[in-house]
């Protein structure tokens, strides 16, 4: 199976080169120097415009995690994130339809507009910042131009980074464990999903023939403050490092949604890869067991 996965350089992506089956033929895109065994390195920008003709059209498989990701700089940057969440995506899916090679596309839960939480596919995407818009959009094209394809809305990805860039979650375990204090929301809920898990779902999900879109998160329901209090409590930690702030404290760029918390109830039916809650899966990530 020759597997094109953009974004290999990032989170998410050196997490799925790692879980990688051993009989994958992995093309890994990324815009950084990216040098590892048994993996062909293709160093492109997904913005520019003369990859395209380049990819080999032998291609059975494409996971397009590459994103602009971060919805403070989505919307300070409009057309960055225009250019690689949506209109890269609109032609990979072009490209992927082409050639019949099945596509993975990794949009959000900020497609949601958190009104209500708890949101299932047939809930209605209606994102409040460009992040979640540039999202909802290629997921929309993707699905309606591809007949093989999958649009995964992610969850809050945590777990241990390849490299020195800190996750929120691998950031506030760094400021607690050093005694300083953490500002945490009490009122934005997700379902977050440990990055090991999200990657195994991610390639079983290539060997089935599952399509559309499909959410895919933890088993809990938490606020980033409660997720706090579970990394202090498995850590052994005074909660009172944890400093309770409010959405409206804040002022940021892109609006928050209040609580994005996904029902992942398809998912496991589909799946054997265990969804694990944060609180188990903190465990791990933290080496307690």
């Amino acid at each position: 199976m020759k597997v094109l996965l953009t974004g290999a350089s990032g989170f998410l992506g050196r997490h799925l080169l790692d879980a990688a089956p051993p009989a994958a033929n992995i093309l890994a895109q990324s815009r950084r120097a990216l040098s590892l065994p048994s993996i062909q390195a293709l160093p492109f920008d997904l913005t520019s415009e003369n990859w395209l003709p380049h990819l080999p059209t032998d291609i059975d498989l494409i996971i397009h995690t590459a994103a602009e990701s971060n919805p403070n700089r989505c919307e300070q940057q409009p057309a960055i994130a225009e250019a690689i969440n949506y209109q890269a995506t609109v032609r990979l899916a072009d490209f992927a339809r082409d050639i019949d090679a099945r596509f993975i596309f990794t949009a959000t839960d900020l497609i949601f507009d958190g009104e209500k939480g708890n949101y299932n596919e047939l809930d209605k995407p209606a994102p409040v910042n460009f992040y979640g818009k540039t999202k909802m959009r290629a997921e929309e094209y993707l699905l309606a131009n591809h007949p093989d394809a999958v649009s995964i809305r992610c969850a809050l990805i945590f777990g241990k980074p390849h490299d020195n860039r800190m996750t929120f979650s691998a950031q506030v375990v760094a400021q607690l464990q050093a005694g300083q204090p953490v500002n945490l929301f009490t009122d934005e809920y997700r379902t977050p999903v440990l990055v090991n898990d999200l990657a195994a779902a991610i390639w079983e999900l290539s060997e089935l023939d599952f399509t559309g879109p499909l959410n895919i998160g933890g088993s809990q329901r938490l606020s980033r403050y409660e997720m706090g209090e579970i990394v202090c409590n498995c850590l052994n930690l005074p909660s009172d490092l944890l400093q309770a702030k409010l959405t409206t404290d804040v002022i940021l760029p892109a609006k928050r949604p209040r609580d994005c918390s996904m029902d992942i109830s398809r998912a496991k039916e589909l799946l054997k890869t265990p969804l694990r809650s944060y609180e188990s899966a903190m465990v791990v990530v933290l080496g307690l067991v």
